[in-house]
């Protein structure tokens, strides 16, 4: 098999460290860059963040055509582009430019994760056989998922055409094509239909799937240990805090709609490091969906994760949240991360090349937190773990 590296583009650096995650499973070398670097690492996959999940469109295709202009002139055994798995984003005018920029004539969208229970049938989307539309997911608040139809989630029409086939069923000459997949086999089946032509974009099954057909495995290596020293959680999901909860300490709760001042949150949280080696702040309160709130909790969380880097309070930090982890990280100065570690589904610790010291932990919103991380963190709680049914608040304002 060729040698050299295969290209992911993610929309959000959650899903650019999901698709790390899959890479480092399969005993192979990934590194993942939030801007484009002077030179590549020689790895086996080289994964992007265009952070484009919250953009509009038109910028979304601008700066994904920019990405591509540049990354085709990179010797590589194949393209994917990673979109989030319920949709969420401008999707098809990022598949479009995509698309377009390396000249394919058809895309293959299979964004579902029948491993995760994340299926379309039918022209739906289910989750745990529940319409999208039904789940925490129609409270996001920037993409609320207010419709189980497919088509109708990606905005398809005249601008944007698309067509969703059942699985089996052939491609056609041009244009995007969404496949429907209820268990991992369709999956495969889609995956089988990949030429020179067409553009693979989509879910983690079908990136494993890709990847499969295009890399020999290895054995995975499992030797790793967290730093020494504190660790910092923060959970940037209005939607969903409740994933959180496996960890069993005091939250620190803070009400999106009024956060308090970034030196009340550092002077609470400082404290906890020092003397536990461990803080968490969250979101709490009622959920809210204005777009500027979310932004100004975003901006609280990146000051606050600041202040405490710059005082040396924490090794380890822990961020849910795709838009909270790339500011987060923006704002550290940090910019290309490599995979140590994966605690499970979505969920993986990155060090930066440019402080070895330090370790990332990363994942999506809506997935857990895994309870082999909540005991790496606090073995001698980890008996604790499954007693608790809700997370324990300590209100910051």
């Amino acid at each position: 098999m060729s040698r050299l590296p295969l290209i992911v583009l993610a929309d959000d650096l959650t899903g650019a460290a999901e698709i790390a995650a899959i890479v480092h499973n399969a005993g192979l070398r990934a590194v993942v860059y939030t801007t484009p670097p002077a030179h590549l690492a020689a790895v086996d996959v080289l994964i992007f963040d265009t952070d484009t999940r919250l953009d509009a469109p038109a910028r979304a295709a601008r700066r994904v055509r920019a990405f591509v202009d540049r990354l085709k002139k990179v010797p590589h055994a194949g393209l994917f582009k990673k979109t989030d798995s319920v949709l969420r984003g401008p999707v098809l005018a990022e598949l479009t430019a995509c698309a377009a920029a390396l000249g394919r004539r058809r895309v293959l969208l299979v964004p579902c994760n029948p491993s995760l229970g994340r299926t379309i049938r039918d022209g739906r989307y289910f989750i745990a056989g529940q319409p999208l539309d039904t789940t925490a997911f129609a409270r996001d608040p920037h993409h609320p998922r207010e419709t189980s139809d497919v088509l109708a989630l990606l905005g398809a029409g005249k601008k944007y055409p698309a067509v969703c086939l059942p699985p089996s069923s052939r491609l056609p000459r041009a244009g995007i094509a969404i496949g429907e997949a209820v268990s991992p086999d369709h999956v495969t089946v889609w995956a089988g239909q990949v030429d020179a032509g067409t553009l693979p974009a989509g879910g983690a099954d079908f990136f494993r799937v890709w990847l499969q057909t295009r890399r020999a495995y290895r054995q995975p290596s499992q030797a790793y240990r967290l730093p020494e020293g504190a660790a910092l959680l923060i959970n940037g999901t209005i939607a969903a805090p409740e994933p959180i909860s496996p960890f069993p300490v005091e939250l620190v709760g803070v009400n999106a709609r009024c956060p308090p001042a970034v030196r009340g949150l550092v002077a609470k949280l400082r404290p906890q490091l020092l003397l536990h080696g461990f803080a968490a702040v969250t979101t709490a309160g009622p959920v809210v969906r204005k777009t500027q709130v979310s932004t100004k909790l975003t901006h609280t969380f990146v000051e606050v994760a600041k202040r405490l880097h710059t005082v040396g309070a924490y090794r380890h930090l822990l961020v849910a949240g795709g838009a909270t982890a790339a500011g987060v990280l923006h704002r550290l100065g940090w910019t290309q991360f490599e995979v140590v570690h994966v605690w499970g589904p979505g969920v993986v610790t990155l060090q930066p090349t440019a402080a070895p010291g330090f370790a990332v932990t990363m994942k999506p919103g809506s997935y857990p937190w895994p309870a082999s991380l909540s005991r790496e963190l606090d073995p001698a709680q980890a008996s604790s773990l499954h007693e608790q049914s809700s997370p324990r608040f300590a209100y910051a304002g």
